[in-house]
């Protein structure tokens, strides 16, 4: 299927399971009378993991740990939190499930920029492309991996006959990557399919705000601990990598 192609779905004859599906969600929420947002256990899991991923960072900024095996630790524990926050607080918010309050899923969507990345072309990818064309071959942008053979459709190259082996260390590179090249690459490709203007934005301002958000990231996240934190830079190289690597696996 070329990208060109528009893809059509069929929404007036929706399926049965579909509709039953929904009734019965709707239905749980209501005799429970339960809200689809956050509740407190949400609530409780976002300070967690906005506290193990901050409170390590703090500590080792002000001097509190100062070893490299207590460093390490606490990289190590922001790779959780990072990915904690990926997984349990920006993905519903950026979603517009977190809160009835649209500022408040604006406001938490945002953590997606703490963590390196960018919230608007994580929106475009996961929220437009991804749920609108989900496993759709050429239009779901999670499928369109080209050191894996993600879809019967794709083409298949001889490597990927080893992509069980080469996986773990590529997956382990993902967060660094989207930091360093992904963001920017789909700013453009998104300006481009006319996808950014969906999201209120134009290039110009778009391509601003990432580089003001990874900056900032860079500044937080390696800068202040490569001059704070009293040990030899490798040392700190090696957390910042660990983090990323845990979060990214």
């Amino acid at each position: 299927m070329s990208k060109t192609q528009a893809v059509k779905f069929n929404v007036q004859d929706q399926p049965e399971f579909f509709k039953a599906l929904r009734q019965r969600v709707n239905q749980y929420f209501k005799e429970r009378e339960i809200s689809r947002h956050a509740d407190w256990n949400m609530k409780f899991k976002t300070t967690f993991m906005l506290g193990i991923y901050f409170i390590p960072l703090v500590l080792m900024l002000t001097g509190q740990i100062t070893s490299f095996g207590g460093t390490l630790l606490s990289w190590s524990i922001m790779g959780f939190g990072m990915s904690g926050i990926g997984l349990a607080i920006m993905h519903d918010a950026n979603h517009g499930s977190y809160s009835r309050n649209k500022r408040v899923n604006e406001s938490l969507g945002l953590t997606m920029n703490f963590i390196g990345g960018y919230h608007v072309t994580w929106k475009i990818q996961h929220n437009v492309l991804h749920h609108s064309f989900t496993n759709v071959h050429e239009h779901d942008e999670d499928l369109d991996q080209k050191m894996f053979c993600m879809s019967p459709c794709q083409e298949r190259k001889g490597f990927h006959k080893f992509q069980a082996f080469y996986a773990t260390f590529l997956y382990a590179l993902l967060t660094v990557f989207r930091y360093a090249f992904k963001d920017f690459q789909q700013v453009y490709r998104y300006h481009k399919m006319n996808l950014l203007e969906g999201q209120g934005l134009t290039y110009p301002t778009a391509i601003a705000q990432v580089i003001i958000y990874k900056s900032l990231y860079l500044v937080f996240l390696l800068i202040l601990p490569l001059i704070l934190i009293d040990l030899p830079v490798w040392q700190i190289l090696v957390g910042f990598a660990i983090m990323h690597i845990i979060c990214s696996l």
